[in-house]
């Protein structure tokens, strides 16, 4: 069978660039998977509105999104560890698109537990960081912290695209026609990504991590695993680490404090007499600076070391969260884009700094089952998030207790990863 890659010609120009393109295929993949779930809180108004539900009610559809995102998890690794990416992605672009048209339907709060909370969620959870960060860790080594950060910046690129766009076909379509929107936009996209740009490790096509050249390795390796990568710890060895535990600790406080604040703070900023595009447009320059702030922070941390530049990115969030708390009914747009910026440039800067460590600490053959494990937390906190800041604004009338424990679980998240890495993580 003809390789067309071995040409020379084609075999430089695949040694220097190919790389490049898995990276660009998975960050276009998060930026759609994460643009078209995270626009729900760009929904939640309009759906408080239409069914009179409490705000508790409706933010335990994302809730329940995230949930189930978690806990498939552990299931998508072992997938990506015996398959490899490229044959699991696909399938998450189906049920992603397919949840978002189903949610178009919807008529009572179970239609949309089902559609948005169970089918889009099980989409995003296959399409998700699990995946991403176990294909990018096959093809960076030295640039690991780097490539997972520039990857996961797609998250917010597709957060600042996509809020808009929903608000805008919601403005002329409906929030039914929005749901339509996304679901077909988003089809278009991934499953031409996931089926046609990915490659489950650079040896496939002669390449070696980082770009190097590398001859093929025998054909015995199994799909999902990476030549070289070794056996790595296993999961029993992960398991009775106390670094484990940490990062599972971290992956959970993190997304509580993060999620409860950007659920709500469309929502919020209506209360306090913005317009809905303005705060919709806030949103969306949380997601753009978000892309911005986990390019710079995974590059800073293979530079000073992963902690400290987690726990500067946290301290940024506890600001962002603080001026957020603060705001009154007279403040200026200003200190809607001061939040946005202290917010926005830390807001999932820690994923492909945690994640990076958690591959620096156990990759191997059962890396991808390890990480699914660690990151079913980041689900459970995910879902926790949304529907406490909901509880408590419903319990309390007002979002400044919800944001105060955001700000009590930044604190302990800080804590969760000092344990798991401590001083020593620079590597």
């Amino acid at each position: 069978m003809r390789r067309e890659w071995q040409h020379p010609a084609v075999a430089r120009w695949m040694r220097v660039h190919y790389g490049w393109v898995i990276l660009a295929a998975s960050f276009a993949t998060l930026g759609v998977m994460y643009g078209t779930t995270y626009a729900f809180p760009v929904f939640f108004v309009a759906l408080v509105q239409e069914f009179g539900w409490s705000r508790a009610s409706t933010a335990s559809i994302f809730s329940l999104n995230m949930m189930v995102a978690g806990l498939s998890a552990p299931l998508v690794g072992h997938l990506v560890d015996r398959y490899g990416p490229r044959r699991v992605l696909p399938w998450g672009a189906v049920l992603l698109g397919s949840g978002l048209l189903l949610s178009a339907a919807t008529g009572s709060l179970w239609h949309l537990w089902l559609a948005f909370g169970l089918v889009d969620a099980l989409g995003g959870g296959i399409l998700g960081p699990v995946a991403h960060t176990t294909l990018l860790s096959n093809w960076f080594i030295r640039s690991r912290g780097s490539a997972i950060g520039i990857a996961f910046a797609g998250m917010g690129a597709g957060l600042f695209v996509f809020s808009p766009l929903a608000q805008a076909a919601m403005d002329r379509v409906g929030w039914r026609g929005a749901f339509i929107v996304l679901g077909l936009v988003s089809l278009a996209l991934l499953l031409p990504l996931t089926v046609l740009c990915q490659r489950d490790r650079p040896e496939e096509l002669g390449l070696g991590p980082d770009g190097g050249w590398e001859p093929p390795p025998p054909s015995k390796i199994p799909a999902g695993r990476a030549a070289g990568a070794g056996e790595g710890p296993s999961l029993t060895t992960a398991l009775r680490s106390p670094g484990f535990w940490g990062f599972v600790s971290c992956f959970f406080f993190t997304p509580v404090s993060m999620m409860s604040v950007t659920t709500h703070q469309v929502a919020h900023l209506v209360d306090l007499g913005f317009g809905k595009m303005t705060a919709v447009h806030v949103l969306g320059t949380v997601g753009m600076l978000s892309s911005v702030g986990r390019v710079m922070f995974a590059i800073l941390s293979d530079r000073i070391g992963r902690v400290w530049t987690a726990l500067l990115s946290y301290a940024c969030s506890a600001l962002g969260i603080l001026v957020l708390m603060l705001l009154t009914p007279a403040a200026g747009v200003g200190w809607l884009y001061l939040f946005a910026l202290l917010f926005g440039i830390a807001f999932g800067a820690r994923g492909p700094i945690v994640s990076a460590m958690t591959a620096d600490t156990y990759r191997g053959r059962h890396y991808g089952t390890i990480f699914g494990l660690i990151h079913l937390s980041n689900g459970m906190g995910a879902a926790v998030g949304p529907w406490l800041g909901g509880a408590l604004y419903d319990a309390t009338g007002s979002y400044r207790l919800a944001f105060g424990v955001a700000m009590g679980s930044v604190g302990l998240a800080c804590l969760s990863l000092w344990l798991a890495g401590g001083p020593r993580a620079g590597r």
